[in-house]
């Protein structure tokens, strides 16, 4: 798969971003994937990911604070005592190493420099007057799905993939040189509780 210029972590968000969903009827709401070996050090060199198993009620609630509370709920996660997992679960964990995360949910796209309602509106986000429903509002904004990836480096990416009229989505494309926000510091605290609580649970 293309890294965008991100490495193992683009190839990560780009193969979540483009995964298929098991069924139709699957829940419209966030996704979230957990990538495994996106950096560089030992002990497997091949980078994967896989979907991590969602809430269905993630959907009715905002991204923000379905991030925030499943940070929350791994921190108090209790660590199992030592003794728990024979040396293969150990080995296992340690081959599959958590370094990085990717959120896939849906957004509008929309271009300030080529509409002048998109540029108002992203005057008004850039100087704090941003109002829930602006930019689905906003005349030749476009709905795509967003995917965010962070890795344990603080290695960031947002892809975008367009969605056409007919309903098919176009291949992804990186947005941005160095994402930063509320979403991002929150998918931040879900790797590193998820990063820590393996490494307590197994003894890495």
């Amino acid at each position: 798969m293309p890294d965008h210029g991100c490495g193992a972590l683009g190839r990560v968000a780009h193969g979540a971003l483009t995964a298929p969903r098991d069924s139709q009827d699957a829940p419209s709401g966030p996704r979230l994937f957990l990538g495994y070996n996106t950096l560089p050090e030992p002990p497997f060199p091949l980078a994967g990911f896989i979907e991590y198993d969602l809430d269905s009620r993630a959907a009715e609630h905002d991204l923000s604070a379905v991030l925030r509370l499943l940070a929350e709920s791994l921190r108090a996660q209790p660590v199992p005592p030592e003794g728990t997992y024979d040396d293969g679960h150990r080995r296992n964990a340690a081959v599959m190493r958590v370094d990085a995360m990717v959120v896939v949910f849906s957004g509008r796209a929309f271009s300030p420099d080529r509409s002048p309602p998109a540029r108002a509106l992203w005057e008004n986000m850039v100087e704090g007057y941003y109002r829930e429903g602006d930019a689905a509002a906003c005349t030749g904004a476009r709905e795509a799905l967003v995917g965010l990836g962070m890795d344990r480096s603080d290695g960031r990416v947002i892809l975008l993939a367009e969605r056409s009229p007919t309903g098919e989505h176009a291949a992804p494309e990186r947005v941005g040189q160095d994402p930063a926000g509320v979403l991002c510091d929150l998918l931040g605290e879900v790797l590193d509780a998820q990063y820590r609580w393996t490494r307590a649970a197994f003894g890495l």
